[in-house]
């Protein structure tokens, strides 16, 4: 047993994720026999696509079992600087200004702590991914700027005029968003960069849900405007779009004088990413192997919006990328954690409250339609009844 040892103080504001905590509940109810019915993760229901497993199954029997380079394969650096070319309209040297990492996670880790030091401040979409952790592991503190419902969760200009100070030193914008399935548009963009130069910020683009978008939504990159190219880092993965989230495989690309901090960083994390998994990422990126998958996820979004619409107080934006809704909670509710928490061990389906993503979720609930259009109907059957019977 341990005598008078104390964790580091700064674990004291690290709380655990609130979106496990809901999965493990999900594990526990499963391993009791429970049906339940997943709406909680963002995790693709699909199988990796054939092509891309049997490209790491030849590199499997090709030997290719060992470390590789902190920054990756060659190969895949090239080809992920490729995909920057041709979808991103950026140009990054795949020999200096590309890093492979272990999930778009560490590429946002070592981003932060290569940039964020004591004292230092982060503005942090509210509501977001949880990105406030990395930025108090670092030793800074993350500041809020509000993403508006009434404009799609346009991130609130004004808002971060008002938030930022002279110790703010990284600005982290994330389209298309979880947890609201918003997308920045252009306008915006150019706003963003007239706003991250003036205050001199380094600007961390978290891109991972790109090739996730419906009806007319366009992705545009933050590094492609020319304001923004010489201090912005580019991160992405195929975690999403490729239905690999186990391989844990992300990327970023960033210019040489931000690279080098980053690269220092990562050395001693992971120090690289599974070399299968990197031989399988050259042939998923650019494949277009996702496509069927965005079909099937645009189908999901329309059955859940009109579901959603039958109960009264569900207010929704539409989302226009990645995989999740962001709506309020059913008429007569006021306490997310409550509703869904006793949805989860009454009825059996699993959600994450809004508030897990940062004060303006309060009221509003996380919803991920990376399920099946069946499994949404027989969540929301049981969600009805649950509601008939209160």
């Amino acid at each position: 047993m341990l005598g008078q040892q104390t964790a580091a103080d700064r674990m004291d504001h690290i709380p655990f994720s609130g979106i496990r905590e809901i999965f493990e509940e999900c594990d526990r109810l499963e391993a009791a026999g429970e049906d339940v019915v997943h709406l909680e993760i963002g995790r693709p229901d699909f199988d990796t696509p054939k092509p891309i497993k049997d490209a790491a199954v030849s590199a499997l029997d090709s030997g290719h079992v060992h470390y590789t380079s902190n920054y990756g394969i060659s190969e895949l650096r090239e080809t992920i600087a490729a995909k920057f070319d041709r979808d991103n309209d950026i140009a990054y040297d795949p020999d200096q200004e590309v890093i492979v990492t272990t999930g778009a996670t560490e590429a946002i880790l070592v981003s932060v702590f290569a940039f964020v030091g004591q004292g230092d401040e982060v503005l942090v979409p509210n509501p977001s991914w949880t990105y406030a952790p990395s930025v108090r592991m670092a030793g800074g503190t993350p500041v809020s700027y509000s993403l508006d419902p009434e404009t799609g969760f346009q991130p609130d200009l004004s808002e971060l005029r008002e938030n930022v100070s002279d110790r703010t030193e990284l600005l982290i914008v994330n389209s298309p968003q979880n947890p609201t399935g918003g997308v920045v548009d252009e306008d915006r963009i150019d706003t963003l960069a007239e706003f991250a130069v003036e205050n001199d910020l380094v600007v961390l683009s978290d891109e991972i849900y790109e090739k996730i978008l419906y009806d007319d939504s366009e992705h545009h990159s933050l590094a492609a405007h020319p304001e923004l190219y010489d201090r912005t880092i580019s991160v992405n993965g195929v975690s999403k779009a490729y239905s690999m989230t186990g391989w844990r495989l992300g990327y970023l690309g960033a210019p040489e004088e931000l690279i080098d901090p980053i690269i220092r960083v990562r050395q001693y994390t992971t120090t690289c990413a599974p070399s299968l998994s990197q031989h399988a990422a050259v042939r998923a990126i650019g494949s277009g192997l996702h496509e069927p998958m965005v079909e099937a996820f645009a189908d999901r979004r329309d059955r859940l919006l009109e579901r959603l619409d039958r109960i009264p107080g569900m207010d929704c934006p539409v989302p226009s990328g990645a995989f999740y809704a962001f709506p309020t909670l059913p008429e007569g509710y006021e306490d997310e954690n409550e509703f869904v928490w006793s949805l989860l061990r009454e009825k059996n389906v699993a959600m994450v409250p809004g508030s897990v993503f940062g004060s303006n979720g309060n009221g509003r609930l996380r919803i991920a339609y990376s399920n099946s259009v069946e499994r949404i109907d027989e969540a929301f059957d049981r969600i009805e009844a649950w509601l008939a019977d209160q």
